[in-house]
This record gives structure tokens, C-alpha cells and sequence, in this order.
């Protein structure tokens, strides 16, 4: 019994915590949505640019969406001993398990994608990338916004799922759809990565 209201008392605790701290400390992180974003943005960028003016051979589609993969891989290992401890609250430490769960599905995504398309030789299937990621994306956005209670974090958040469904729409036009995708990582993943990681290092 004294066990079972040690562990109720932790998790009220836990959870006053999330209330208390995300509205009043930064999520940290931010310096990883920034890179990831800039990273999958300039990839879908090449593959828009790859698709629509041919100057590469279409085949090494796969090869720029692996080797964003890569440097988001790199770029986690290197930015998580950036973190700084300090500003680091519950709401954070919450925050970057839902962003941890969404990168390792969109790792696992794309990364499928990626061999599927090397086995059947049919590039289309990386049209569909945009729309899951961005729903992913939209799903960390919602509980990092839940957690803080901010305004702009939901609006974050919707915009992706919205642009989502817009990805989903322009698939049958070609490659036009990854032109979006790169759009919306500059502004729903990118931009507001450089708000959070400014508010964090001003609070460290």
C-alpha cells in the first residue's frame, strides 16, 4: 500500500510538473528540428529540382533521401551533447520522448520507402513521404503544444497537419509535391526549431 501512494504521489508530481514548468521553461531541442529541417527541406528541394529539370539521373533519388537520412542521424548524435541541462524540465524531457517516438517512425518510414523503391524501381512511392512525415511531425508538435499550453506551438501543429492533406492532394501532379514538402519543413519544422532553440540558450 505505501508503495502503491508512493508511486500515485510521483506521478501527481510528475504531472504538476508538466503543468507548472512548460508554461514557464523553453523546450529544448530546438537546435535538432532546425537541423533536421533545413536537412529534409534541401533534400526534397534536390528531388523536386531532380524530378522537374532532369539534371541528375532520376535513379539517385533514394541515394539524397538516405543521405538526409544519415546527416539527421549525425546531427542528433552531435546536437544532443549541445542540450543544455539547465533549462531541461519535465515538459521538455515529455516533449523529446513524443519527438523521439515521431523520428524513430519516420526514420523506420523512410527508410522502408527508400528499399522499396530500390527493389520495385518505382520512384513513386516517395511521393507519399511528404504526407506521413508531416503528420508525424504535426503528432510531437501537438504535445509539445498540450505541454506548454502555447498558442503558436498548436498553430505549428495543425499547419502540419494540414499541409499533410495538401501534400496528400498534389501527388497526382508529379513532382510538384516535393517542392511543398521543402516549403513546409522550412516553416513547420526549421522556423520554429530556431524560436525554441533561441528561448532556450536566453534561458540558460
Amino acid at each position: 500500500m505505501t508503495s502503491h501512494k508512493q508511486t500515485l504521489g510521483e506521478d501527481i508530481a510528475f504531472m504538476r510538473a508538466l503543468a507548472e514548468e512548460g508554461r514557464s521553461r523553453p523546450l529544448i531541442g530546438g537546435s535538432i528540428l532546425l537541423g533536421s529541417g533545413v536537412l529534409y527541406g534541401t533534400a526534397s528541394l534536390l528531388v523536386w529540382a531532380v524530378s522537374t529539370y532532369g539534371f541528375i539521373n532520376p535513379g539517385t533519388v533514394p541515394l539524397i533521401w538516405l543521405a538526409a537520412l544519415i546527416g539527421s542521424i549525425i546531427l542528433l548524435a552531435f546536437t544532443r551533447s549541445t542540450w543544455a541541462p539547465s533549462v531541461e524540465s519535465a515538459a521538455s524531457r515529455a516533449s523529446g520522448l513524443a519527438w523521439a517516438g515521431a523520428s524513430w517512425a519516420i526514420f523506420v518510414v523512410v527508410f522502408s520507402m527508400i528499399l522499396v523503391a530500390a527493389r520495385t524501381g518505382d520512384l513513386l512511392v516517395m511521393a507519399t513521404l511528404p504526407s506521413i512525415a508531416l503528420a508525424f511531425y504535426g503528432s510531437a508538435w501537438f504535445v509539445a503544444a498540450a505541454l506548454t499550453r502555447s498558442g503558436w506551438l498548436f498553430g505549428v501543429a495543425f499547419g502540419s497537419f494540414l499541409m499533410a492533406l495538401v501534400s496528400a492532394w498534389f501527388v497526382a501532379e508529379g513532382a510538384i509535391v516535393y517542392l511543398i514538402y521543402a516549403l513546409s519543413l522550412y516553416a513547420l519544422a526549421a522556423a520554429p526549431g530556431f524560436v525554441l532553440m533561441r528561448r532556450a540558450r536566453r534561458a540558460a
